[in-house]
């Protein structure tokens, strides 16, 4: 019973925005402003891995391609493309596009980008999802480039939609680092204004935007301010005394207040961004207690998640099985998730050689709500592992889950799973660039590069079933469950939706009353 009275313990900690004043502040015409959960750790595309920076990076930068608010893959800096051969694909690039500093879009903004993104000086934490087959990008003339594999590579499309966007090659190898991370310039629909740390990032329509006609389409609103608000308390306060228009991550226990303002025109807004809520194993040798699967396998016993889901998440999510989530690509529902069972867990600790539990580490972000994160710790003190838990900042928490510095175990989610290469080449795939070697499944690996190799989805999903019914028997994490993306909306907010296959939101569409 006591993970149980933890739950209510820590149900009665969580901030409650039901007693706010419904005052209203002034608002400027046509500045939308959006509370986010935390500063972007850069904005340079190319360090930014986390929900908020996504929203700031998306709206100033575009892709070759993308997904849309279906959750779709769509060209946008790339018209269209074909396959020379087996190995390699072959990119038609619009024409006429510039970046906001002037320069042309061209099949040299692709290379050099992309060679930027890779370099290992950069060191970008979205290194780790590009294809291990990758060859390099060969420039066929000013509008066509070439990209090469050592195999069929599928799993590239959901790659470059997710972590490569354009960037302007002259002003880029111009400039420092340390400029080019608060001084941005993409081709996106909104142009950077000005940022001042961990208080707003401001930008402004792009007037002369190349894709009125994409899914993003044409700004409506001229400018948009971007305000880091880790706490969901102050968020919420924010939005019904009018200080934010929109705001990130409501938590649970506010839905049913934004609910009660409908008639003052307030909105919660879901978006289905497939987001996965676990806790990741961080193993460093092979002799950790994590690199037993035994022991993965007891910890994942050893929750209550439905309890968890059904207090702390008020049952906004799905208990899950792997990280083939529902929804995604080779998703298998007669794949179980894992028994609460505290018996079996101590019994398979015992047999792993740990009769009295461990001691471990687990790392949290600071824009998270630690909640979901204590419970678990305090149920895994039910079998004796004994976990302190180590928070960082955003930046510093993503910069260590790319260098190999976290501890024993990372909190994380991970939205847009429609294709699950990306996630597994960071996770699970042996040889990958964050994969640990100790965590890593070599027939899930095989089974991942087979799919690769193919871009039939009728032949890629069964093979990625396979992989999930070897990741729950051989775990990366505990599988929590599935997570919603939930908005706060204000009264002055029109035309927006929550997307899907995301948990990002880019600002176009959006207007003001």
């Amino acid at each position: 019973m006591l993970p149980r009275l933890l739950l209510a313990m820590l149900l009665v900690a969580l901030p409650s925005a039901a007693s706010l004043p419904p005052t209203a502040a002034a608002q400027t015409p046509n500045t939308l402003v959006i509370d986010t959960t935390a500063e972007a750790e850069s904005l340079d595309p190319a360090l930014v891995a986390q929900a908020s920076g996504f929203s700031v990076i998306n709206s100033i930068f575009d892709n070759l391609v993308e997904r849309d608010y279906s959750g779709a893959l769509v060209p946008m800096l790339a018209e269209s493309w074909s396959f020379p051969d087996t190995n390699t694909i072959e990119f038609k690039l619009r024409q006429g596009v510039t970046f906001h500093n002037g320069e042309p879009f061209n099949a040299a903004s692709v290379k050099f980008s992309i060679d930027r993104l890779l370099d290992p000086n950069l060191n970008s934490p979205l290194r780790g999802g590009w294809p291990q087959s990758w060859q390099g990008v060969e420039i066929v003339d000013d509008f066509t480039v070439r990209f090469h594999f050592s195999a069929p590579e599928a799993t590239i499309f959901d790659t470059l939609a997710q972590s490569a966007a354009m960037v302007p090659p002259v002003y880029y190898s111009s400039n420092s680092e340390d400029f080019l991370a608060t001084n941005p310039v993409g081709t996106g629909p909104f142009k950077f204004v000005e940022s001042v740390r961990d208080d707003h990032t401001t930008l402004a329509a792009n007037p002369s935007y190349w894709g009125v006609d994409t899914y993003k389409g044409a700004p409506q609103v001229a400018t948009v301010m971007f305000r880091p608000v880790p706490s969901a308390a102050t968020r919420v306060a924010d939005l019904l005394n009018g200080t934010a228009d929109m705001i990130f991550d409501v938590a649970p226990d506010d839905i049913d207040t934004l609910r009660g303002r409908t008639s003052d025109g307030f909105q919660v807004v879901t978006g289905n961004s497939a987001k996965l809520q676990f806790v990741e194993f961080m193993p460093k040798k092979a002799t950790d207690p994590l690199a037993d699967r035994r022991v993965r396998q007891a910890l994942n016993m050893a929750v209550d998640v439905d309890s968890i889901v059904n207090n702390l998440f008020k049952g906004l999510g799905r208990r899950q099985a792997s990280p083939i989530m529902e929804g995604a690509l080779g998703y298998d529902p007669s794949v179980s998730p894992y028994d609460y069972n505290l018996t079996y867990a101590k019994q398979l600790l015992a047999d792993a050689g740990y009769p009295n539990g461990f001691n471990a580490t687990m790392d949290l972000a600071n824009s998270d709500d630690p909640a979901a994160a204590d419970a678990v710790i305090g149920q895994l003190s039910q079998v004796g592992v004994k976990v302190q838990s180590r928070t960082f900042d955003v930046g510093t928490f993503n910069s260590n889950w790319s260098q190999d510095k976290s501890g024993d175990m990372r909190m994380a989610r991970w939205g847009g799973l429609q294709d699950p290469a990306v996630f597994l080449n960071f996770t699970t795939v042996c040889g990958g660039f964050l994969a640990d070697q100790f965590a890593c499944d070599q027939d899930a690996t095989n089974l991942a590069k087979q799919a690769a190799a193919t871009f039939d989805l009728d032949a890629r999903a069964p093979l990625y079933s396979q992989i999930s019914r070897l990741l729950h028997d051989d775990p990366m994490g505990i599988y929590m469950s599935s997570v919603l993306s939930v908005y706060g909306v204000g009264p002055r907010v029109q035309g927006w939706r929550g997307p899907t296959g995301r948990d990002y939101l880019i600002p176009t569409n959006i207007t003001l009353q």
